[in-house]
């Protein structure tokens, strides 16, 4: 069965609030990372059209390529003058004019009652992938901002009550808006696919075609024997990483009648559409597919995956994960770390993003040796130099101070310039909105 709604919606702010609690039992006194001065002031996005702050919770969700539009998703009622806001609705924010719209809409235009947490922006944020419900199921919808049209990308009926498993989810959008990942249960998506019925699969949909091409399958074409899903797909709509159980997705190494990879946890992968081969993504230092968190980034041109892995407890037995950055050419794998201490314990979340020249990767984590005080040890926004290891950070308050909540989930422009980011501080920007309540934020270099 898929998550509820409400329980995906909150999965990540869950994740992120537990982390806070568990990382307290490293913290230590240190002086925090300095954000670049170059930089300038952190704004709030989730603004209604008057400038009042979100009444209700808001998380990042993507931020266009070219760096004007941020999509997000909230439950305040606030956002829009004049209309009924959804219970969840997926928000386009216009960050030169500061103009707000609904996006999630059916094809009717109207307000989808029920739009899932997961959902892409292409690279000129004209198009927006989304998944909602209608008549009991979920299926993915592509929102034409400019044409102000909904086009249905997938159909499916209610077989059982509820949502169950034969919807359409966890959309991504490639940047010219042509090509769509997601994921389903339902057997029929594509006809006489090597499928296992009720098993989560991941798919992509060439807009242009219209044609569905199943991506989850087994190394000899047989049905994947695992359930597949949290699909993305790099800017270029070549390359697509997604998590797996399946043992079959790979071809057995000489010898291994078992399976190559017969593991008890979450694998993630890589499948390049263009030639037809899947690699593992989420690989350890030593080469070895490690225990990963669900969900994996790409880089826009899809030679680069960023993920966390479950790595040594914290002390006190608290479960953490590390950030890597995997070279799917070349299996190189590098750590993310804000710290050059080989002696200090990391911790970083999966939600990362890399710039298009493979430049700079933005994440989510903190060091035992770069605390922001003592006895708060927690997650912060940074952004790191994959070439030099310099690291800014840059979820700092209002007036240069340490934030006091969390950052999580950051997106990243092509050029860097600009990062939307979610923040559960209440002193990021002048009059912030009370801490322990998620908001979004984007902060931009001087000049942008």
């Amino acid at each position: 069965m898929e998550p509820t709604n409400r329980t995906a919606r909150t999965r990540r702010a869950a994740r992120a609030a537990c982390v806070l609690a568990v990382a307290a039992a490293v913290a230590a006194t240190a002086a925090p990372a300095q954000a670049a001065p170059a930089w300038g002031p952190t704004v709030q996005v989730d603004l209604g059209t008057d400038g009042a702050r979100a009444d209700h919770q808001s998380l990042s969700v993507g931020i266009s390529g070219n760096g004007r539009y941020a999509l997000f998703g909230s439950s305040a009622t606030n956002l829009l003058a004049g209309t009924e806001a959804p219970a969840y609705g997926l928000y386009v924010r216009d960050l030169r004019t500061g103009r707000t719209e609904l996006v999630s809409r059916a094809e009717d235009g109207t307000p989808v009652a029920n739009a899932g947490e997961t959902a892409g922006i292409s690279g000129d944020g004209r198009y927006i992938a989304f998944s909602g419900e209608a008549n009991g199921v979920f299926n993915v919808y592509v929102r034409d901002r400019v044409k102000g049209r909904t086009q249905l990308l997938t159909t499916g009926t209610a077989s059982g009550p509820g949502e169950g498993d034969h919807g359409a989810y966890q959309p991504a959008i490639s940047a010219d808006g042509r090509r769509v990942a997601f994921m389903s249960a339902r057997a029929d998506v594509v006809s006489g696919a090597p499928v296992i019925p009720e098993t989560r699969n991941v798919y992509v949909t060439d807009r242009v075609t219209g044609a569905t091409r199943l991506v989850s399958v087994g190394a000899d074409g047989q049905a994947a024997d695992g359930p597949s899903e949290n699909p993305t797909i790099s800017a270029d709509g070549r390359t697509v990483g997604y998590s797996s159980k399946a043992t079959n997705l790979l071809p057995a190494a000489p010898g291994d009648t078992a399976g190559v990879l017969r593991q008890r946890y979450t694998t993630l992968y890589a499948t390049d559409l263009h030639r037809g081969t899947t690699v593992v993504a989420g690989l350890d230092p030593a080469g070895t597919p490690g225990s990963a968190d669900r969900v994996l980034t790409l880089s826009p041109d899809g030679r680069y995956a960023a993920y966390a892995l479950a790595a040594a407890p914290l002390p006190g037995g608290k479960s953490r994960t590390e950030l890597f950055v995997s070279d799917l050419r070349t299996g190189r794998v590098k750590s993310i770390r804000t710290s050059a201490n080989p002696d200090a314990i990391c911790w970083g979340s999966s939600g990362a993003a890399i710039t298009a020249d493979d430049r700079w990767i933005y994440f989510s984590g903190g060091c035992s040796d770069t605390i922001i005080r003592a006895g708060q040890a927690r997650f912060d926004l940074y952004r790191q130099d994959l070439t030099t290891g310099r690291t800014e950070l840059l979820s700092t308050a209002a007036d240069g101070t340490q934030q006091d909540g969390a950052a999580i989930d950051p997106f990243v422009t092509d050029n860097g310039r600009t990062v939307l980011f979610s923040d559960s501080s209440g002193n990021l920007v002048p009059g912030g909105p009370g801490s322990n309540d998620w908001h979004v934020y984007a902060r931009s270099l001087g000049g942008r």
